[in-house]
C-alpha cells in the first residue's frame, strides 16, 4: 500500500497538533520544542515525498509565515507560541489550498471557541478543569487548539480527496 503525500503529513503532524492543542488547553502555551518538532518533521518527511522545488517553496512560506506572526505578535494580535506554531505548520499546506485552508481556519476558529466556552460553562465538569489555565482565563483563548484542529482537518480532508 503506498501512502499520499497528504496522508504521510497528516500522520507526521498528528502528534505534535494534539500536543499543541492540550498544552495549549492545559497551559496557555505552545512550547518550543513542539513547533521545532513540528517544522523538523517536515523537513525530514517533506525532502522524501515533494520534487525539491515544491519542497523549497513549502520551506519559504513556513519561513515568511514565521515573520508574519513575529508581526501579529510584536503588535499585540497572538501569543509567541501560536505565531512559531503557524509558522511550522505552513509547509504543510499546499499553496493553491491556501484560501481554502483559511476559510477552514475561520470556521474552526468559530467552532472551537464555542465548544471550548460550551464545555467550560457544563457545571459537573468544572472541577475536572481546574488545573486546566485556558478555562480560567477569561479574556484569553488558546488558539492552538484552532490551530492544530484545523491543520489536521486540511490534512484529513486533501488525504480523502487523494
Amino acid at each position: 500500500m503506498v501512502l499520499s503525500a497528504p496522508l504521510i503529513l497528516f500522520l507526521t503532524a498528528l502528534p505534535f497538533c494534539i500536543w499543541a492543542a492540550l498544552t495549549d488547553l492545559r497551559h496557555m502555551k505552545i512550547y518550543n520544542k513542539t513547533n521545532i518538532g513540528l517544522f523538523l518533521a517536515f523537513a525530514v518527511v517533506g525532502l522524501m515525498i515533494f520534487p525539491l522545488d515544491i519542497y523549497a517553496l513549502r520551506i519559504a512560506q513556513g519561513a515568511l509565515m514565521l515573520v508574519v506572526g513575529f508581526l501579529l505578535n510584536n503588535f499585540g494580535y497572538m501569543g509567541g507560541g501560536d505565531s512559531k506554531f503557524i509558522g511550522a505548520m505552513a509547509p504543510y499546506i499546499a499553496m493553491q489550498d491556501a484560501t481554502k485552508f483559511l476559510m477552514l481556519l475561520a470556521a474552526m476558529a468559530l467552532i472551537t471557541v464555542v465548544l471550548h466556552r460550551g464545555v467550560g460553562a457544563i457545571a459537573p465538569l468544572q472541577p475536572h478543569l481546574a488545573g486546566w489555565k485556558s478555562w480560567q482565563v477569561s479574556k484569553k483563548f488558546p488558539y492552538g487548539l484552532t490551530l492544530s484542529s484545523a491543520l489536521l482537518i486540511y490534512l484529513a480532508m486533501s488525504a480523502q480527496m487523494g
